[in-house]
């Protein structure tokens, strides 16, 4: 049995001049509401209006002392100096003559530098130290992983063994089971369910087709047996000779369907329990929609009826009994633990809500790591970031927030409560806010920056152009729709319709008449954008190009400093997801505490998911 971890002396990782979580968590808070530039640069800047808007967003969201300074260093130093550089010399009487060969920064960035960094949770992570089983995985079953995917499935797979074993001792149970929320791939489970591990791990995953790789993968690590396939020979041969396509011929080659006669919400499709190991993985394909997984693991015995055509292959598939009866199931009721590795968006909501007794009486421990703040919903509506001073009436920002999803962020009652200083209550974090909090500024180097901002130059750069002819157009105030989402300021209509490109091949960034053609091509795939892609722009040509290029050259540095001072304040918008979270975990400990049993929360929780239907 691996070593249990000893709980940290703080519940949250922050920065040792904090006295506790309290006092970090209340100037955390305010901070983020009260302070005018970490609200502009985390939610009220678009990197689109960069060049678009009049007057200009770099000469009104920044101080002039701060804009004198970028002037005369490298967007690099202000990199070096937001994100590594020691700045307590710089405030102090005795400080250097210069600051590396340049100016001084100015105090007032400084400050402002050291309050971020101050707000933000510490990354530092004390790796355990690998057994000799576990440090080195067999090359098939690391198939497919990248050097990051390994590094994090070894280390997460590791952490989470040691934690099962920390939940037993609690609980005086051991854990029987994972409940892997969003498998895809299924890397971590199957580490999991193989030695030196050897747990059960439920997977369930939305995507047919992640589903289908997964046992691909399972085959070829040697894990799982290849499952058999029934032809219909007549038809497979009549297929083949009328030149079928490769998914008609497997669909027809197929007999095997899912247990549940598809691939349905309840659909188990595969268990590898009969290969020798000591773990398991049943997979599951369903869309997680909210906390409630005991449904969906035991589903009624009804809907897990097998077809006739999938019944000569049924000990491949795993159809799970219906849940313990009122006599048995203080005897038998699994002790499970929810897992996650990506947790996209509100998929981290859902596996912390699995803790609800309510809910799932046997889960009785999380494991989950989150990322794609992006994909978060809006629970409390309208958001309350709309600065007047940059844009009185913002598509993206009134859209996002208008949601109401009760599943989304902020999960806690405290979030909930905080009061705004234009009189609303609640913390609201618009799209921009959530994307910029996916950046990771620590992880740049040099050329992984210049390839941002080469990216996010072109972008704005473009966005100029096409208003210049008329197939981008401002945002008209006060007719902005509601059903717009992601937006700038100016979009393909009045109303701020976004404009989205989407990802585009490697060669199209080696110059900026590339991208721009590789764009344009892209968007005149667009119906609805065709006509006015080709009428308006088909007359661009290389010196126009280069006398945009030319004209804006200055701004490029610009949007520059601007992408790198919203990445790294965004640390502090992470900061305020994750304590939502945590937040939300402590209400639900202090609610227990003030003795709700399981059927007074249980009728609690009907309350709340029925007024949220109202």
């Amino acid at each position: 049995m691996s070593e249990r971890p000893m709980p940290p002396a703080q519940r949250l990782p922050l920065d040792t001049s904090w006295p506790d979580e309290d006092v970090f968590v209340q100037s955390l808070l305010s901070f983020a509401t009260e302070c005018e530039l970490f609200r502009n640069l985390c939610g009220g800047v678009h990197i689109l209006d960069f060049l678009t808007r009049e007057p200009e967003l770099y000469a009104t969201v920044l101080p002039p002392e701060w804009r004198h300074w970028f002037d005369q260093v490298d967007v690099h130093d202000v990199l070096q100096l937001l994100l590594r550089e020691d700045l307590d010399p710089l405030l102090s009487s005795q400080k250097p003559v210069s600051w590396r060969r340049g100016p001084d920064p100015p105090g007032s960035l400084i400050r402002y530098t050291m309050t971020i960094r101050k707000h933000c949770l510490l990354r530092d992570y004390s790796s355990p130290t690998l057994g000799s089983d576990s440090g080195v995985m067999p090359r098939r079953q690391v198939a497919g992983m990248k050097p990051k995917k390994l590094h994090e499935v070894q280390h997460f797979s590791t952490y989470i063994d040691r934690l099962s074993c920390f939940v037993a001792e609690e609980t005086g149970e051991p854990v029987s089971g994972f409940v892997d929320f969003g498998s895809g791939q299924n890397y971590l489970g199957r580490t999991l369910a193989s030695p030196p591990y050897n747990h059960n791990v439920v997977a369930i995953e939305r995507k047919h087709h992640n589903v289908a790789g997964a046992r691909r993968k399972d085959v070829y690590a040697q894990l799982a047996k290849k499952e058999g396939i029934m032809r219909n020979k007549k038809e497979y041969k009549r297929q083949l000779m009328e030149g079928g396509t490769v998914d008609e011929l497997v669909s027809v080659a197929s007999n095997a369907q899912s247990p549940a006669g598809g691939t349905g919400s309840h659909a188990v499709l595969y268990e590898k329990s009969d290969v020798g190991l000591g773990g398991s993985i049943t997979y599951i394909e369903h869309e997680i929609e909210n906390g409630q997984i005991e449904e969906i693991i035991y589903p009624p015995a009804c809907a897990r009826t097998m077809s006739p055509a999938s019944s000569s292959t049924s000990r491949d598939y795993l159809a799970p009994s219906a849940p313990p009866g009122p006599a048995q199931h203080a005897m038998s009721r699994p002790n499970m633990m929810v897992i996650s590795l990506h947790s996209c968006g509100n998929l981290s909501h859902h596996g912390l809500r699995t803790l609800e007794p309510s809910l799932n009486p046997s889960v009785s421990a999380v494991a989950l790591i989150g990322c794609c703040y992006n994909l978060l919903t809006e629970r409390l509506g309208p958001v309350t970031y709309k600065y007047p001073l940059l844009r009185p009436h913002h598509p993206r920002l009134e859209s996002t927030g208008s949601a109401y999803d009760p599943q989304g962020f902020p999960m806690s009652r405290r979030l909930e409560a905080v009061s705004n200083p234009d009189g609303t209550q609640g913390v609201r974090l618009n799209i921009t806010a959530r994307m910029m909090a996916v950046q990771a500024p620590y992880n740049w180097g040099r050329e992984d920056s210049e390839a941002f901002f080469t990216r996010h130059f072109y972008r704005a750069l473009l966005q100029r152009m096409l208003m210049d002819v008329g197939v981008v157009k401002q945002s008209s105030g006060g007719t902005s729709s509601p059903d717009v989402v992601g937006g700038s300021i100016s979009g393909r209509d009045e109303a701020g319709t976004p404009l989205i490109i989407g990802s585009l091949r490697t060669s199209a960034f080696t110059s900026f008449p590339a991208y721009v053609r590789a764009a344009l091509e892209k968007l005149s795939q667009d119906p609805l954008l065709d006509n006015l892609i080709r009428s308006k722009s088909i007359s661009f040509t290389d010196d126009e190009f280069a006398s945009y290029e030319i004209r804006f050259a200055s701004a490029r540095k610009q949007l520059a400093v601007m992408w790198s001072l919203m990445a790294f304040s965004a640390g502090v918008v992470e900061s305020i997801i994750v304590v939502d979270r945590w937040l939300w975990l402590k209400e639900q400990s202090e609610e227990s505490r003030r003795g709700w049993n399981q059927e007074e929360a249980r009728e609690a929780g009907n309350r709340e998911r029925g007024a949220q239907y109202r």
